[in-house]
């Protein structure tokens, strides 16, 4: 297991890029919401991009108490009893801070069927949080290990982000694939393991692709009535048809499904076969300007659903068949029709699939929004408060307020000339306190 620690700053340990992390002056334990005794900190003249869409602010001064961000000010307006308090200031002269980020799509108890491996599942938690993904949503993973690696991440037993969790996915005998999936047959079925997973402490439910509609509104009904949230990886239940239903989350940003043809494109899609997973003739057949999409786009948006379009792995397929290089301008233009036309998105990764890097892929999804044509400072909320909101927790995290928790990264260079910058990672700050990430960050 590769290991990630606590230190505390002192007001010197931050004069250049080289010299960032060193020797701690005082080990703490080896969890992430270990109480922060540091007292108050103060970050001077750092240039601030706060996750809320707004523009930079430059010269600001952030007071942290604890694990909480107390103010945020110009440096001509600190209060002076706070910094006379402050056992470490530290001058983040030429440095940029952003929010923690989301890594909103992330398998971290895997994915393939019995293939839980508690080690794997630590290592992916330790590298996230050193990459400054500070929040995460397991979009599904074998349910009892997926709601103990939250648990034991809120407990202090092991260190990684913050998690919310869905369980196994509700998917049918119809269309098995080799996931871990709970299959259901009837809406009796889809009902009694929807109650079996809130049960066990899941914050999801995870509808898959062989789910009908009848099925996927059996399990968003009984999902809700018991305060629940349902994401899904559709292909029988079309999006149009998922977002009427009132589902709450829509997962890739390409939305395998007949129903979203013509239908003489239809047609030939049904005839092909590998249906939910043919992701290259679907794009190949699909008419982005036809109703089918506009309807289905403008459905997603009027409910206000979020979708992580998980850029990253449509890349690392077409690398593995490069002949179809030729579709990838076309997943680009539907990410940039869903945000142009009102779409929540959110920064999402599909890790570990594709042996996709935990935390340095989630900074290459970012990457790929901005080619996608989303500027970046839009791209940085996408990434800090888009997910907090998807997630019901703005009023805690994902922008940098007073009263937030300290959940921050200090980064050398400004991410808005050029998004890879948010990979110059100078520090980590998780709940008010400094982790050592450079053991273990790969470039």
């Amino acid at each position: 297991m590769v290991a990630i620690s606590f230190l505390f700053i002192s007001p010197t340990m931050i004069p250049n890029a080289a010299s960032t992390i060193q020797t701690p002056l005082t080990a703490m334990p080896n969890q992430r919401l270990a109480q922060n005794n540091a007292g108050i900190i103060i970050l001077e003249n750092a240039t601030v991009i706060d996750g809320t869409g707004d523009l930079p602010k430059p010269n600001t001064t952030i007071v942290i108490n604890g694990s909480r961000i107390a103010d945020l000010s110009d440096n001509a307006t600190v209060n002076s009893d706070l910094s006379f308090a402050a056992k470490n200031v530290i001058n983040l002269t030429g440095k940029y801070i952003i929010p923690g980020l989301f890594d909103m799509h992330a398998h971290v108890a895997n994915v393939l069927k019995n293939s839980y491996n508690q080690s794997e599942s630590e290592d992916m938690l330790s590298m996230l949080l050193a990459y400054g993904i500070t929040t995460i949503r397991n979009t599904g993973g074998p349910t009892e290990q997926s709601v103990a690696l939250k648990k034991n991440i809120s407990e202090g037993k092991i260190m990684g982000p913050q998690i919310f969790t869905a369980g196994q996915l509700l998917n049918t005998p119809e269309i098995h694939v080799p996931f871990v999936e709970k299959q259901v047959v009837t809406e009796q079925d889809v009902r009694q393991e929807v109650r079996n997973q809130i049960e066990a402490g899941v914050d999801y439910v995870k509808m898959y692709v062989g789910l009908t509609p009848k099925l996927a509104q059996a399990a968003i009904h009984e999902a809700h009535s018991n305060g629940t949230k349902v994401i899904g990886h559709l292909y029988l239940t079309s999006w149009t048809d998922a977002a009427n239903l009132g589902i709450d989350a829509l997962t890739h940003g390409i939305p395998v499904s007949p129903f979203l043809l013509s239908k003489e494109s239809k047609q030939k899609f049904l005839e092909s076969g590998d249906h939910p997973f043919n992701h290259f003739l679907w794009l190949d057949l699909v008419d982005l300007n036809g109703p089918e999409i506009n309807e289905m786009i403008k459905a997603v948006a009027s409910n206000s659903i979020p979708v992580d379009p998980t850029l990253d792995i449509y890349e690392a397929m077409i690398k593995g068949e490069p002949q179809y290089q030729y579709l990838w301008p076309k997943v680009l233009q539907l990410t940039k029709m869903m945000y142009d036309n009102g779409v929540p998105i959110l920064s999402g990764t599909d890790i570990p699939n594709f042996d996709l890097v935990p935390g340095a892929s989630l900074h290459h999804e970012l990457e790929l929004l901005v080619e996608a044509g989303i500027p970046p400072l839009e791209v940085i909320k996408i990434a800090t408060r888009n997910g907090a909101q998807a997630l019901d927790i703005e009023e805690d995290v994902g922008t940098i307020e007073p009263g937030k928790q300290a959940d921050m990264i200090v980064l050398s260079d400004n991410p808005l000339d050029d998004i890879r910058n948010t990979k110059k990672i100078e520090a980590v700050i998780v709940d008010g306190q400094f982790i050592d990430n450079k053991q273990i960050i790969r470039d």
